[in-house]
């Protein structure tokens, strides 16, 4: 038969032709990837995917072969057909596995000439990371995130310039993925923290630091890229959030589509609290906290009355107040 002419003739044609070209892709777990195979066009194409002595996928008398196909490829594989003839026998494999990482061989056989091509498969898992800043009433907590890695990944502490131990860490796992929250305690509001989370493949970074603690020493509520949000009393409401676009979800904050600073209509004395300022990119997230305290002391006052009025004498509450790059109030 002529899948066993193939079997059996196919190591004798990897001595004799060598590796004629070498590819390296990198896929995502659980999602699809192309392993490249070209080929010089020819007649009667003869395809045969293997790894190892593993059976991945064949295709002759111009159509698929997949009786003696190993399980663990089973309605997983497919080749490009309409573009075999043009001389491509890539071949498409879904819902990546950790397993199916390694080197894959592409043999193409025609009436013409034969060629090999071996295919490293890089599987890498699409992780997520966070750092989760908590305020309660015994204290102040950083929780360091790393969601669905593989392997395991080291989550490491660093107060102001000097390595810390973290003061707690739990593990899950889902199938052969980790997750992991490591917890750290701030004892020093003057120091910045910083989260690392190491991977073989990747490495992944957070800061947190606290600005403005002291009443009426403000700089700035400004940030490149932001998720605003107010914890008051250990409960945590998002405020404003810009990604591309800026969205503002309380009916008096609004948010500076041109330099992302926070704007209050009518500020009050519950609008006391601490604001955290999210900044994130996919390697690195910070955390800033800025202290706003309201009272009847007038340090910084703006107010919005009119192109032409700009001297006078405020007329009460009800004027706008801003936080604008140093906090505005009104008395």
């Amino acid at each position: 038969p002529v899948s066993w002419t193939i079997t059996s003739f196919f190591p004798v044609m990897v001595q004799l032709l060598g590796f004629t070209e070498q590819e390296t892709v990198t896929g995502l777990f659980s999602k699809d990837c192309i392993l490249p195979c070209p080929f010089p066009p020819g007649d009667d194409e003869v395809i045969y995917w293997s790894k190892g002595n593993r059976n991945v996928h064949s295709y002759y008398y111009q159509k698929d072969q997949l009786e003696g196909q190993d399980p663990d490829y089973r309605h997983r594989t497919q080749l490009f057909h309409e573009n075999i003839p043009s001389g491509n026998a890539s071949l498409k494999l879904s819902n990546l596995t950790l397993t199916d990482e390694g080197p894959y061989k592409c043999y193409v056989g025609t009436q013409q000439t034969s060629v090999e091509v071996e295919v490293t498969l890089r599987v890498r898992v699409s992780s997520h990371y966070a750092l989760e800043y908590q305020k309660t009433d015994t204290g102040r907590m950083l929780k360091c995130y790393a969601f669905l890695t593989y392997p395991a990944p080291r989550i490491s502490w660093v107060q102001g310039n000097m390595s810390m131990q973290e003061t707690h860490q739990e593990e899950t796992r889902v199938g052969v993925l980790y997750s992991l929250r490591s917890d750290q305690k701030i004892t020093n509001t003057n120091d910045t923290y910083y989260c690392h989370i190491h991977l073989p493949y990747e490495e992944w970074a957070a800061e947190w630091k606290m600005q403005g603690r002291k009443e009426w020493k403000y700089t700035s509520l400004h940030c490149l890229r932001v998720v605003w949000s107010l914890n008051t009393n250990a409960v945590i409401s998002v405020l404003a959030s810009c990604n591309g676009t800026c969205h503002s979800y309380q009916p008096r904050v609004h948010i500076n589509q041109s330099d992302f600073s926070l704007m209050f209509d009518d500020l009050t004395a519950s609008d006391s609290g601490e604001y955290l300022c999210n900044i994130s990119t996919p390697h690195y997230t910070k955390l800033t906290v800025r202290t706003l305290q309201i009272g009847k002391l007038l340090l910084f006052l703006f107010w919005k009355m009119g192109t032409s009025e700009g001297n006078a004498k405020p007329k009460g509450q009800s004027e706008i107040c801003k936080v604008l790059g140093k906090v505005i109030l009104c008395n």
